[in-house]
């Protein structure tokens, strides 16, 4: 059952990552704000992955507190990256 869960958790990051790639390809200028429902939307539109917004925005916070990312004061979490750093982001 263990085992299930980890390769689960690594699948998760990386559609994560894939979203965040995605996002930053098509965002016109050097910002770009991350969140758990926009990546949820990548996610569902890009590749038809239907995951909860609860446990992509836990995967997103870990990634931005390995990245040191800016979050923004709203009542949904939202992360600044810079378009150039999304090549050398951390996600474990």
């Amino acid at each position: 059952m263990e085992k299930i869960q980890v390769e689960s958790r690594e699948r998760l990051i990386k559609l994560v990552k894939k979203a965040i790639e995605l996002l930053a390809e098509r965002n016109i200028s050097q910002t770009v704000i991350l969140s758990s429902y926009k990546i949820n939307s990548v996610l569902k539109d890009s590749y038809g992955v239907d995951i909860k917004v609860d446990k992509i925005g836990r995967v997103l916070s870990k990634i931005a507190k390995l990245n040191e990312l800016k979050r923004l004061n709203t009542n949904i979490p939202k992360y600044k990256l810079q378009i150039s750093k999304v090549s050398s982001l951390q996600f474990f």
